[in-house]
């Protein structure tokens, strides 16, 4: 991927047209600080001015290596990432607590746990007060269907950091993506 009009760009995948992408845009100090595990689809940590950032699209590697057990995995490996200053995990985390029995050893409950434990929360959550799986705002459409919604996408951060959180409104955006945006604001420290 090239920066073009754009600071910092990175791509992981498993074709050129399928994987993840980052983009920045602002003027800031962009950086690749850990590696990624091309064998975990699919993650990005990087930097910005100082705030350690996972993005992530969690999908299937194996029957046994899927969805919210990827998502446990990238979280063991990038823990002290995660845990040390200003942190942000954020993407598609395909999952939720509504399928937590479908993952008995490493489900959603679990990983919120997880992360709580390194000082993370769901920005979504702390703001609108509502409980994991209680959701009513819907973030994925299944086949672009309103009556096939979930909420699998998630910006976990550090508890302290001052965020706002928009989901992006289906009647907008679903023309474009069966994903809704999660637009995140959160304040310099």
């Amino acid at each position: 991927m090239v920066a073009g009009d754009h600071p910092f760009a990175a791509w992981t995948g498993s074709r050129l047209n399928k994987g993840l992408g980052v983009l920045g845009y602002a003027d800031a100090r962009y950086r690749i600080t850990e590696q990624s595990d091309a064998g975990l689809p699919w993650h990005i940590p990087f930097t910005v001015n100082g705030l350690n950032i996972i993005a992530l699209w969690a999908h299937q590697l194996t029957r046994d290596l899927r969805y919210v057990r990827v998502t446990h995995e990238i979280v063991d490996r990038h823990k002290d990432f995660l845990g040390q200053g200003r942190a942000l995990l954020m993407g598609d985390f395909n999952s939720n607590t509504i399928w937590d029995r479908g993952h008995p050893d490493r489900n959603h409950s679990m990983l919120v746990e997880k992360l709580g434990k390194l000082g993370l929360c769901s920005a979504f959550h702390s703001q609108t007060r509502s409980a994991h799986g209680a959701e009513q705002t819907k973030t994925y459409f299944h086949t672009r269907n309103l009556r096939f919604g979930h909420h699998i996408d998630y910006a976990f951060v550090r508890e302290s950091a001052k965020t706002s959180l928009e989901v992006g409104s289906p009647d907008e955006w679903l023309a474009h993506s069966d994903h809704m945006p999660l637009i995140l604001d959160i304040a310099e420290a």
